[in-house]
């Protein structure tokens, strides 16, 4: 059966990337992190990898062309295998969601006529406290691009706006049913969750967010973990959700368990990827390290740390950090909260209090290999709690184990009724 190769997201507001380079052609063969492709946008340039092993059957752009995130640049499947429909394997496109149950597509496709502005142009906007909706666009299908907002500036007199106060909840997939949140872990952003979405087996809309000081709440400040815990709370209310699922990775995850277990949300059901919080250790080199480096060579090293085995660290997440910080207060922004929430090797929180609260369906899953919070940690959990300890794995297994996790996930949802 032929599956895609999909247009990656590498941060948040990437909405589309141009074709640089195609390194394969129909027939080639390929294995699972071959290079096949190279893509552009404004704030970086990144290599695609195959994450399926098999025959390229279509090749769906040319260099050149403009891709949507998350829509197929290719096929592969089995040498001679007929393709039966033109729109196999398309991924569900992302929406914001800044109340309950609005749906509002957010994917700018640029051929149709005037269509947006791209991310550089919108923070370049904001920090000018130019409004965008007033600048002509000269990128693409008439797209607002970074020299409209330059010339804009140099011309005219700015329109200031209030800044937003936070990023909204977002819909990684629509569905029905009691929604599922995703809580990303320090120094990631919502968009590190959409290709692990593709691997669940559940028909529940899937929402995420950015906790303070990460991803679309960059500029937001919190100095501790009640701060954090508290933003998070908030979120969710504004759009609207109190009855819902939770599932998050490492501080996220501690985050997801502190939410459920204060007794204001109706949680169905807690799903925590190496949770921080359980006890005393965490690899404060590993939290300098990343928070100093200022090269993608350096930052790869110790991003190297987050799994087993390094070579599965795709290098588009390497760049796609170090891109997200040029030219903004990320880092700052992340320097604050690591020093209210860690203080050298020690976490400063718990969240064994707010697991004992919880009485709802709870799982803890980590890798045996974790070399940023000890995975013993996780056997030390309330009795009524299910753990899984995953061989040869590091503290990413939803990346490592992206099948196994997601499979696990969606057991922990449906046992909720």
């Amino acid at each position: 059966m032929a599956r895609p190769i999909l247009m990656p997201q590498v941060g948040q507001d990437l909405t589309e990337g141009k074709i640089v380079a195609l390194r394969v052609k129909v027939g080639d063969k390929v294995k699972k992190g071959d290079i096949v492709a190279d893509v552009e946008s404004e704030k970086a340039t990144f290599e695609v990898e195959a994450f399926e092993t098999g025959t390229i059957l279509e090749v769906r752009h040319k260099v050149g062309d403009t891709a949507t995130v998350l829509q197929p640049l290719m096929l592969v499947g089995e040498e001679g295998e007929v393709i039966a429909s033109a729109n196999a394997g398309t991924a569900p496109a992302a929406s914001a969601v800044p109340l309950a149950a609005a749906q509002q597509p957010t994917i700018v496709r640029q051929s149709q006529g005037k269509a947006g502005s791209s991310p550089l142009a919108r923070r370049l906007a904001g920090e000018a406290g130019v409004d965008i909706a007033g600048i002509a666009g000269s990128g693409p299908g008439g797209a607002v691009v970074k020299k409209d907002v330059e010339a804009m500036r140099r011309s005219a007199p700015a329109v200031t706006t209030p800044p937003a106060a936070s990023g909204a909840l977002r819909t990684l997939q629509a569905g029905t049913g009691d929604p599922v949140v995703f809580v990303h872990g320090f120094g990631a952003d919502l968009s590190a969750w959409r290709p692990f979405v593709l691997h669940l087996g559940i028909k529940n809309p899937v929402l995420a967010f950015d906790l303070a000081a990460h991803g679309a709440n960059a500029d937001v400040q919190a100095d501790g973990f009640d701060a954090l815990t508290g933003m998070a709370r908030g979120l969710i209310a504004q759009a609207g959700v109190t009855r819902l699922h939770l599932v998050g990775h490492s501080l996220g995850a501690a985050v997801a368990a502190s939410l459920a277990g204060g007794g204001d949300l109706d949680v169905r059901s807690l799903s925590l990827i190496s949770p921080a919080g359980l006890g005393p250790k965490v690899n404060g080199d590993f939290v300098s390290g990343f928070l100093s480096s200022t090269s993608e060579a350096a930052l790869n090293v110790w991003l190297g740390l987050l799994v087993h085995n390094p070579a599965q660290l795709p290098g588009a997440l390497v760049r796609a950090t170090m891109a997200a910080r040029e030219g903004s207060m990320l880092a700052d922004s992340q320097r604050r909260l690591a020093s209210g929430v860690f203080s050298g090797n020690t976490q400063l929180f718990s969240i064994r209090d707010a697991l004992q609260r919880f009485s709802g369906p709870t799982r803890v899953i980590v890798g045996q290999e974790d070399r940023i919070i000890p995975a013993e940690y996780a056997r030390t959990v309330p009795g009524q709690v299910a753990v899984h300890v995953l061989a040869q794995t590091g503290h990413l297994p939803q990346l490592e184990a992206a099948q196994l996790v997601a499979r696990l996930v969606t057991e922990t949802v449906r046992s909720a009724g």
